[in-house]
């Protein structure tokens, strides 16, 4: 089964961090895998100048790694997806976003300072609004409302309303007009995530040259979404049950993928 996620968003120097920080510590203590996923819109090097693995992505590396015998660094010259992110994170069951305000596939947790950063930072994702008084139109509302110190029912509304990441491919086949509408109406308790067919990725299976090769979950789904994606497109194609897609390196018939 895919990570579930939920957002924490607000301004600059809300407490975003502060937040995340005691939800990670409660989940675990109760026995989840919690990775989080920070974002910033501001444009400067994580990697220290100067540094080995800065100096080898000067040289031309796409990407350099840092290991230790306790932890590890990864960088990347480049900005890559939230869905390939999430795919680097292992076993993780709970994912935690820091940020994201543009993201509208996932629930939220909003931190506001005052009513008008509310209706700044609502999408209708909103489960819960923490620090002020303002409250919030999502499902359960008004008493969803809730402060920084009540971390452990913040903790319990996470564990109730985080849903996969839904692929925002707004194909429509789950009878919503996009992504984001499936989300909003998931959040309400109108819908369940399971209504997005691009989600389910049992049944993708990887075949080259005659072997089958493993893929997680994430493979999976990037496999299937793509390939539907495409075949969407394709004159005379509806709601199709069964694709399959053979590739050659040298031009000629041979096994492929199956999605």
């Amino acid at each position: 089964m895919p990570p579930r996620l939920v957002a924490v968003t607000g301004f600059k120097d809300s407490g975003k961090t502060r937040l995340v920080e005691l939800l990670t510590r409660e989940l675990i203590e109760r026995g989840h895998q919690v990775g989080v996923i920070k974002h910033t819109d501001q444009s400067h090097e994580t990697d220290t100048p100067g540094k080995d693995t800065w100096r080898y992505r000067k040289a031309g590396a796409y990407a350099s790694v840092f290991v230790t015998p306790v932890e590890s660094a990864y960088f990347f010259s480049s900005s890559p997806t939230l869905v390939e992110v999430i795919g680097r994170l292992g076993d993780a069951d709970l994912i935690l976003l820091e940020g994201f305000k543009k993201l509208d596939t996932v629930p939220k947790i909003l931190i506001a300072r005052n009513p008008h950063d509310v209706e700044k930072l609502s999408s209708g994702l909103e489960i819960a609004v923490v620090g002020c008084d303002k409250r919030t139109t999502g499902r359960g509302a008004p008493n969803r409302e809730m402060q920084v110190e009540e971390v452990k029912s913040l903790a319990s509304l996470v564990e109730e309303e985080a849903m996969p990441l839904l692929p925002g491919l707004n194909c429509g086949r789950c009878g919503y007009g996009s992504c984001k509408e499936l989300a909003i109406a998931a959040v309400k308790g109108h819908a369940e995530t399971t209504r997005c067919l691009n989600l389910v990725t049992e049944g993708v299976q990887l075949t080259v040259d005659g072997k089958v090769v493993n893929i997680n979950t994430f493979v999976g789904q990037v496999l299937r979404n793509v390939i539907l994606a495409i075949v969407s497109t394709l004159k005379g194609v509806e709601a199709p049950t069964l694709v399959e897609v053979k590739l050659s390196s040298t031009g000629e018939e041979g096994e492929g993928a199956k999605a």
